[in-house]
């Protein structure tokens, strides 16, 4: 059996290495973050607003966190995208 073989190969091992903890926790951050401007958007500043304004705030307010999520997310591609190009093989 070869060395590539050995405990899940070295796809397995790279993973090992670029686990991605840091888009894990900035993602849950971001959902916590935006969850939290929802509550007090709702308690405190939605008043003076009607419905549709507050579907509107809402959807904007989401809209931005999923571009701050997707970006985080590819940024982190981007920095571990080596591990995962291997040449083809022959």
């Amino acid at each position: 059996m070869a060395n590539d073989q050995t405990v899940g190969g070295p796809w397995y091992q790279d993973w090992e290495h670029t686990r991605p903890i840091g888009g894990i926790i900035m993602t849950m951050v971001a959902i916590i973050a935006w969850l939290v401007f929802i509550l007090l958007y709702a308690l405190y500043w939605s008043t003076s607003y009607n419905l549709f304004q507050n579907i509107v705030v809402t959807v904007v307010s989401l809209g931005i966190t999923a571009v701050v999520i997707g970006l985080g997310w590819v940024i982190w591609g981007f920095r571990h995208v080596k591990n995962w190009s291997h040449p083809a093989q022959g």
